[in-house]
């Protein structure tokens, strides 16, 4: 990606004054046609994600293979280091579009930002696994113990929950430490500020690879694309609605990006793109390559949100005291029409 900085997140809380600041959104504009890329006007876009991981690979592929350069999009990628941060970095208009979890998302718009989100890329939740000291060999272990995780409302402590609860912990068995991304979880993991940790594709195969212990795996047991929705592309709805085309190319480029990544023919350009970035060993890369685009299709082919998988973000808010019964309907967080329009484009249904 073009460049990454950190991004402080101080003004960026202050949701209530941006949002009634927002301006009237337009009408959307029409999509161009198919094969007319080229008629379309130079753009440029800040992307906000939480820092460089698996999750990021089709973002890496688009710009390696050019697919940003086909749209004639020019996107220089922000490190936010925090989900939420990337909400924050959005709705402060410091970012054009990012990517946050949909638990994130959704708490960002219940404190009255105006995102949305529009396109679905992960499938549904990241593969994290519970990855904890040589000395801890059971989840009774972990009673009195400190577990690392991504914030006290962040999806990371939700799906411990579900993790720990059917294996005989409860809540207040364990307590929480917090740090923003897997990386940083990792890190601590290592210097010893933490028993476990929560940690996402590639840093618990990393972890396991340095031989701390893997007590469990998020997917499939717990979640899955039908029960859980992954997080993807966000904007405020009203710049979305003024640069839709803008949103529909970037699309474009990233449903590109992981058709090609899908492609077997391609595995061994993709390590050579990714490894870097990602300071993945080839041992690492086998491990995640198999589990996220073999065994299971961690990135989207489709684009589209369901409503039963925002539901069940929804329902871990519900576990986190972060929203309560009767819920809102799913569609109030997400529009699928900018990945139909891209979709049409690229010839599919």
């Amino acid at each position: 990606m073009r460049s990454s900085t950190i991004l402080g997140v101080g003004a960026a809380c202050l949701v209530a004054g941006l949002t009634a600041c927002a301006p009237q959104a337009p009408a959307p504009a029409a999509s161009p046609a198919p094969g007319q890329v080229e008629a379309v006007k130079p753009a440029k876009l800040t992307y906000a994600i939480v820092g460089f991981s698996w999750n990021n690979v089709p973002e890496l592929v688009a710009e390696a293979k050019g697919f940003w350069d086909a749209e004639k999009l020019t996107v220089d990628t922000v490190v936010a280091g925090q989900s939420s941060a990337v909400c924050q970095q959005v709705t402060a208009r410091a970012a054009e579009m990012g990517e946050c979890s949909m638990n994130d998302l959704i708490q960002a718009a219940e404190g009255g930002a105006p995102l949305q989100a529009f396109q679905n890329k992960t499938s549904t939740a990241l593969q994290y696994g519970v990855m904890t000291k040589q000395a801890i060999t059971s989840w009774g272990a972990l009673k009195g113990k400190l577990i690392m995780i991504a914030g006290p409302k962040d999806n990371t402590a939700y799906y411990f929950h579900i993790m720990a609860r059917p294996n005989g912990l409860k809540d207040d068995d364990y307590d929480f430490q917090f740090a923003g991304s897997s990386g940083a979880r990792f890190a601590a993991l290592k210097s010893g500020a933490a028993d476990a940790a929560v940690l996402a594709f590639p840093f618990d195969i990393q972890a396991e690879q340095e031989g701390y212990r893997r007590l469990g795996n998020l997917l499939p047991e717990f979640l899955n694309a039908d029960n859980y929705a992954g997080g993807g592309a966000i904007a405020r709805k009203d710049w979305a609605a003024e640069h839709s085309d803008e949103v529909v190319r970037y699309i474009r480029s990233i449903a590109k990006a992981i058709d090609w990544l899908y492609a077997p023919a391609n595995k061994k350009e993709l390590f050579d793109i990714v490894k870097g970035k990602l300071n993945l060993t080839e041992e690492a890369f086998e491990q995640v390559y198999k589990a996220s685009l073999v065994d299971s299709k961690q990135f989207s082919t489709d684009g589209r949100f369901k409503d039963g998988a925002v539901a069940g973000v929804m329902k871990g808010l519900v576990d986190l005291g972060s929203l309560k019964d009767p819920l809102p309907p799913a569609t109030k967080y997400y529009d699928n029409t900018y990945v139909d329009r891209a979709r049409k484009d690229l010839g599919k249904q």
